[in-house]
């Protein structure tokens, strides 16, 4: 029984630590958006979702399960020129804040062994260098790919500014007939699936906006043949 009590007393604060690392991850992102002017728009981390509706702050359940790993994001209060440089910033502020909580409790535990002490530290470490590395995630990538995309040149950095691009245009409830075609193009050439379905959805929108039911019906053509490779989180997103 002892066993049993100790075995659950792990699993508890082993879970317990991973929900306040995220916190503290995403809250990096959020703080880091706030320090440059930007609104805070949302927070998940597990089933509790924090968002902004209009200019309500409201507490909700998360039924998207692909999402209790953690989100948090500021966006632009409003359309300036350096936007994207603060959106580089933005993206690395959730790692560092991983890294700064793995510091601190790893140096509480060094004075005072604690195993709560210590599932801090260990997890908000790994958690940090976990997303600095360029790696793929299968949604999209780490928060270092994005940074070293949207650093690097060519078609990766087009489609990061791209990406940025249409997030503003949906936060600042622009008409379909304001985006340009030049704005999302990059993301039909994305190799990443979910990354290309926001182009073609867009292009699908694009036409909308402009009555060319021929290009429409190719543009969904295309949605369709990619379903079956994108995460039902983006095509939830993507309402047509």
């Amino acid at each position: 029984m002892d066993i049993f009590v100790t075995v659950l007393q792990v699993i508890f604060l082993s879970l317990f630590s991973f929900w306040i690392c995220g916190i503290i991850h995403e809250l990096g992102h959020i703080l880091t958006g706030l320090f440059y002017g930007w609104d805070f728009y949302m927070l998940v981390v597990g089933p509790i979702g924090i968002k902004k509706d209009k200019k309500k702050i409201k507490v909700y359940f998360e039924k998207d399960l692909s999402l209790w790993g953690g989100m948090g994001s500021a966006l632009p209060s409003d359309e300036k020129a350096d936007n994207i440089k603060i959106w580089s910033k933005v993206l690395l502020g959730g790692p560092i804040a991983s890294l700064l909580m793995a510091i601190f409790f790893l140096s509480l535990n060094l004075v005072n062994l604690n195993i709560v002490f210590l599932l801090l530290g260990l997890m908000p470490l790994s958690m940090g260098i976990a997303c600095l590395l360029p790696l793929e995630t299968g949604l999209f990538y780490t928060d270092g790919k994005r940074w070293a995309r949207l650093h690097g040149e060519g078609q990766e950095k087009e489609e990061e500014i791209s990406l940025f691009k249409m997030v503003i245009h949906g936060v600042f409830d622009k008409g379909t007939l304001e985006v340009e075609y030049d704005d999302f193009a990059p993301l039909l050439k994305a190799k990443l699936p979910a990354i290309k379905y926001y182009g073609y959805y867009y292009l699908y929108r694009y036409y909308c906006a402009r009555n060319d039911e021929e290009n429409m019906d190719k543009a969904l053509e295309e949605l369709s043949k990619m379903k079956d490779g994108v995460p039902k989180t983006i095509i939830d997103d993507c309402v047509l």
